[in-house]
Order: structure tokens, then sequence, then C-alpha cells
């Protein structure tokens, strides 16, 4: 019995990507090892990616949801996952892809009539990019979900940081 893509990448995929994560946490990974983990998880999930659009709900959707990597960040690996994990959940994902500046995010996210803008971040510079994503969100009147994730986020930040500027 075959697996659903999500159950795939829910599953066997992200539980290998915890044990990186873990193993890198430990010092018993490094660096160059976690890339071409992740480098296998993409290519993975690209391989499941006619599957996904094949078990799409067609003419319905839960929404349209614009993904990002702030600019300043290059990594991209966990913004691909969240936006294959909600095409299953059937949104309609608009991918800025990474390097992505405050200005085109709020751009498309007019243009495009979004529900909800995500931002993603790996390295400690981005979360400063997020906050002044959130301030100019807040600055246009922008009445919006803003999502805020990656490895240098936290709950603490985002209601520090983040929520005190756009609310």
């Amino acid at each position: 019995n075959a697996a659903k893509p999500l159950e795939v990448i829910e599953g066997p995929l992200m539980d290998g990507m915890n044990v990186v994560g873990d193993l890198f946490g430990e010092g018993k990974m490094f660096l160059p090892q976690v890339v071409k983990s992740a480098r296998v998880m993409k290519q993975a999930v690209a391989h499941l990616e006619p599957f996904i659009n094949a078990e799409k709900q067609s003419g319905s959707s839960n929404g349209k949801i614009l993904l990002a990597t702030v600019k300043g960040d290059v990594h991209d690996i966990g913004k691909n996952i969240v936006g294959v994990v909600l095409q299953c959940n059937n949104y309609e994902i608009i991918d800025l892809g990474v390097m992505v500046p405050c200005e085109k995010i709020l751009k498309v996210a007019i243009e495009e009539n979004v529900d909800i803008i995500g931002l993603s971040g790996l390295i400690t510079p981005s979360l400063d990019e997020m906050v002044h994503v959130a301030k100019e969100m807040e600055r246009l009147h922008f009445d919006l979900p803003l999502l805020i994730g990656g490895a240098t986020t936290s709950k603490a930040h985002t209601a520090v940081k983040i929520e005190q500027n756009y609310k």
C-alpha cells in the first residue's frame, strides 16, 4: 500500500532531517553533511511534487500564501518543505525564493491578494529583516497574518521584536 506524498514528507523524510538536526546539535555531524542532507531532502520532495499535484483537489483552495526567505539569507530548505506541506493541504503557494527584499514581498502580496505572508530565515541577521518587514506591514496598514519561521526564530523573539511592530 503506497503512502501519500504528504505522509512520506511528514514521516520518513522529516524523521531523517530531525536526526540530522539532533546529530548536528550534538556536534556529531558537521555543516557539510547537513547541507548534503538538505539537498537530498530537497531532491526527494521534488520527486514527490508530481504526485502532490495529482492529489490536489481541483477548483478549491484553502487560501493563498506568499512565502519568501528574507533579504540577506539564501537558505530555503525549511521554507520549501513548509510550502510543499501547505500545497498538500490545498493552499496556493507563491514562493518568491531567497534573498527577497521587503519591497518585493509587500508588492507581490498586494498584487496577488494573498491571505498570509510567511517569512523564513536561517541566519541571525534574518531576524532584523523580518522585523523590518513587520514594521513596513504595519506602516502600510496590512491586515494579514504574518508567519515567521527559521532556525534562529523563536516565540520569544517574535513576541518581543515582531509582535510589537505588527499587530
